[in-house]
């Protein structure tokens, strides 16, 4: 990892996976990793919509996988078909509005399913298989509910939580094949996510306690391809806070 050949701010002859690719950041990653190079894997429920994806990103040779990353047969049948990668973003998540009195067991699977288990089982067969490339970037989306840990957020904020100690142990473990794993925590986003939470509850006055006003998923891609370049090959184990100033109200 101590050398560099060509340009440290491109993916190019670079293969990454997004996950949640048909929305959102993930959407907004898709496109920026083929902007700078990169062959993309795009996978997501919606075929339509990751389809759109691929039509708008740049180059050529990019895939669409469809299926849910909840389901152990799919994961599998994905890492089967998956070339060796050099990157991998996980930004496939979902949050829930529930208060700790109304937490139930069904509630607690639906939400870890996905923003917990899916990646780190996920990440676990790439592993297993040999599909990350020595040099290999992860990168995996929390949020800042993990330390602000807002109302009605107490099982999302943990599944976030969980997610960013198994990635930091996760780099630890795989640093000498030359791997890195690092989270992105967003603060809010504007996305269909943070829409859908909008039409259930007003959270309005805690979207404007963040200074410097609202994310887009372009800033939280930038940050995301920031992380799978050569760039930073330094930089592992640790978590890229972009959240507009949100945590300046929280200790």
């Amino acid at each position: 990892m101590s050398e560099l050949s060509g340009d440290p701010f491109r993916l190019d002859d670079k293969i990454i996976l997004v996950t949640g690719a048909s929305s959102g950041i993930g959407r907004a990653t898709a496109l920026l990793c083929a902007e700078l190079g990169a062959t993309v894997w795009l996978t997501g429920r919606d075929p339509e919509r990751l389809e759109e994806t691929r039509s708008a990103l740049s180059g050529c040779g990019h895939r669409v996988l469809v299926g849910d990353l909840k389901d152990p047969e799919f994961r599998q049948s994905l890492v089967d078909q998956l070339d060796s990668l050099d990157g991998f973003v996980f930004s496939a998540g979902v949050a829930e509005l529930t208060p700790m009195r109304m937490v139930s067991e069904k509630h607690i699977e639906s939400i870890f399913s996905i923003n917990y288990s899916a990646p780190i089982l996920l990440t676990q067969r790439l592993l297993l298989r040999k599909k990350l490339n020595v040099g290999a970037s992860l990168v995996y989306v929390t949020a800042r509910a993990e330390h602000i840990a807002p109302l009605a957020t107490g099982v999302y904020s943990a599944a976030k939580a969980a997610l960013t100690a198994s990635v930091r142990t996760l780099a630890l473990e795989h640093a000498k094949q030359g791997i890195r794993a690092n989270c992105v925590s967003p603060g809010y986003v504007e996305t269909p996510m943070l829409g859908k939470l909008q039409s259930v509850s007003s959270i309005q006055s805690k979207v404007d306690l963040a200074p410097l006003g609202i994310l887009s998923a372009d800033d939280i891609a930038q940050s995301i391809s920031y992380l799978l370049l050569p760039a930073s090959r330094w930089i592992t184990r640790t978590t890229l806070v972009v959240d507009a100033g949100l945590s300046l109200h929280v200790r």
